[in-house]
């Protein structure tokens, strides 16, 4: 899907909209059972939409509700700063650029972690390769983070260091990264005429990165035991 861009380029707030689709291929490389692998597809082949919300430095990245999804990225205009209220939503990403700060509400099992470290420097590769999406120039840029190869695409003409997830620190916005899992693209950016004002979130047990992603990992793995145990009773 191209990419619809409405935005000042100095513009320092704007909302983006990406759509985040699974790589089923990728995601489905070790699954042969073909019933397992119909059922499976049928569920990652449905794109979910995320709302970045972006002031001056500092981010806040969420799944967009539904009731939002016909608006114009859920904001209204008038001549006050729109508030967005991070902890009142679960699974918000917070990056703050000036203080280096990242914080993530996330949820285990119904259990509620507040994810917070620091913003991680990743050793992006420019490339020097360019294309278009939609009307709109963007360049390519690589990195291998947490073990996974990225590519990026971004737009110098929008010098926001921004992006998808977690994902920051090009010269311009990110218009789509491919993950080997996921795949993010911008479907809309528009800029917040009268900006805004981006709270923390700070819900739920405080863990570091490195421990949320092994508690993470052990409950996935506890559930993968769960689900062989009872398809060999």
């Amino acid at each position: 899907m191209a990419a619809i861009i409405c935005f000042n380029a100095n513009a320092q707030s704007v909302t983006i909209r990406y759509e985040e689709r699974a790589n089923i291929e990728n995601q489905l490389k070790n699954v042969t059972d073909p019933e397992t692998r119909k059922r499976v597809s049928a569920h990652l082949s449905k794109p979910t939409n995320y709302l970045l919300y972006y002031d001056n430095g500092v981010s806040f990245y969420i799944a967009e509700p539904e009731a939002d999804k016909n608006e114009e990225l859920g904001l209204k205009d008038n001549d006050q700063a729109k508030k967005i209220e991070i902890g009142k939503n679960n699974g918000g990403l917070y990056k703050n650029q000036k203080t280096n700060e990242y914080l993530h509400e996330a949820d285990i099992l119904g259990k509620k972690f507040l994810v917070t470290d620091q913003l991680s420097k990743y050793a992006w590769t420019i490339t020097g390769e360019a294309k278009t999406i939609g009307s709109y120039k963007v360049k390519k840029a690589t990195a291998k983070i947490n073990g996974e190869n990225i590519i990026a695409w971004y737009m110098p003409d929008l010098p926001i260091q921004d992006g998808p997830k977690d994902y920051y620190g090009l010269p311009g916005l990110i218009i789509e990264l491919i993950g080997e899992k996921k795949t993010y693209q911008a479907v809309k950016v528009a800029t917040n005429k009268s900006g805004l004002i981006i709270t923390k979130p700070s819900k739920g047990e405080k863990v570091n990165k490195e421990r949320y992603y092994k508690i993470l990992n052990e409950k996935i793995n506890e559930l993968k035991q769960g689900i062989g145990n009872s398809l060999g009773n």
